[in-house]
């Protein structure tokens, strides 16, 4: 995980940092296709899908995907 300052937007996350945080925070990985990963949260209201792709993620899919989790672990989940 790379930021620039403390407190700063998130800047660059592979894929396997995505997925420890989300099973961090009770999210169940539910089925994968192809390079594909589709995770639920514990309380089953949110879903995201994380691709498994080699090197960072993208800034606006990483935003996608903290945006679809808030309503369950909060806003700033990812970057806790």
């Amino acid at each position: 995980m790379t930021h620039c300052c403390p407190g700063d937007t998130l800047l660059s996350l592979t894929a396997r940092e995505v997925i420890r945080a989300l099973t961090r925070n009770g999210a169940v990985e539910v089925r994968q296709v192809g390079s594909h990963k589709r995770f639920v949260s514990a309380c089953g209201e949110c879903a995201t899908t994380v691709a498994m792709h080699p090197g960072d993620i993208k800034k606006g899919t990483l935003h996608a995907i903290e945006r679809a989790m808030e309503p369950c672990y909060g806003k700033g989940w990812l970057t806790r």
